[in-house]
């Protein structure tokens, strides 16, 4: 299993920027409308190199509870859950809830969060299927700790304190959240007035099922969902983004965009038992973003 790199000083960090990788992130989601390589295989040729970019994956971490990737006290550089191979029980390992679990990661949304994760310098577990275990783990890296759904709900979330599902909501995934004590599930959902296409992706359609919302309501748990409008692979290029409550905002919205509300998302839960529902779409033209400004607003129910 991938293993995160434990933290290293400022000092060691790599000289490309932040700013500069998400610009290169940025052209890599863009390739991948094309269907030529995968946005991890993109993003290895614009890296300055593993060792460098571990290095400044290492800092602390502004998504989540703020550890970023670490290992224990004693400056181990593996993390605690990567070795539950086959044991698939649902058993809960004495590990911190540090992480986040992106569902589907295998897919474009979900290989776009953790992308954004990453450079949030956050804790990222990636669940994908089984036969797409392989090709995960080379293209995520040491970065992501990956697991198959073919695990048992429970085994997924060994290590978690909060989850992003972008594809259809298990119900005993949802129940081991509740029973686990996750602290935080951000759903992505479908505005009223996204379209479907011609031929909607399997997770597009589940994404418009609203028994999604109505099931994760019932949990208790802390729930934040997001409903994006049109979601287009098309590159952002830092058009302004725009929240609504009421479900009357139209327009579309870049999967990037949509990608990085989802991680800032993280950052805003509300309390267990109420959602925050809001819908998201781009601006015509390029804005500076003050995501306080933008979640400030927002009303939790």
């Amino acid at each position: 299993s991938a293993r995160l790199a434990a933290p290293a000083s400022a000092s060691r960090r790599p000289t490309t920027s932040p700013s500069a990788f998400r610009a290169r992130a940025s052209r890599a989601i863009a390739a991948r409308a094309g269907k030529k390589r995968s946005i991890f295989e993109e993003m290895l040729d614009v890296m300055e190199g593993g060792p460098k970019l571990r290095r400044w994956y290492g800092s602390d971490s502004s998504v989540g509870d703020g550890t970023g990737a670490s290992g224990d006290e004693n400056g181990d550089e593996t993390a605690a859950y990567g070795d539950a191979d086959e044991d698939d029980d649902d058993v809960e390992l004495n590990l911190p809830k540090t992480s986040i679990l992106v569902t589907n990661a295998d897919g474009a949304l979900g290989e776009s969060i953790v992308v954004q994760l990453i450079l949030a310098k956050a804790s990222v577990v990636a669940a994908c299927e089984a036969e797409q275990i392989v090709g995960a783990e080379t293209r995520f890296g040491p970065y992501v700790n990956v697991v198959s759904n073919s695990m048992s709900a429970g085994a997924r979330l060994n290590g978690v304190r909060a989850m992003v599902v972008t594809d259809a909501l298990e119900e005993d995934l949802l129940a081991a959240c509740v029973r686990r004590g996750v602290k935080h599930v951000v759903l992505v959902s479908s505005a009223k007035s996204a379209g479907g296409g011609l031929f909607p992706s399997a997770n597009e359609k589940a994404r418009r099922d609203k028994t999604r919302e109505e099931l994760a309501k019932r949990s208790g748990v802390a729930l934040t969902i997001i409903r994006p409008c049109s979601v287009k692979s098309s590159p952002s290029q830092g058009r302004e983004i725009r929240f609504g409550q009421g479900d009357t905002l139209t327009g579309e919205v870049s999967m990037e965009d949509l990608a990085e509300v989802c991680a800032r998302a993280l950052t805003r839960p509300p309390k267990p038992g109420e959602s925050l529902e809001f819908e998201v779409s781009n601006g015509a033209a390029a804005a500076e973003r003050d995501w306080k400004a933008l979640f400030a607003p927002l009303v939790i129910v």
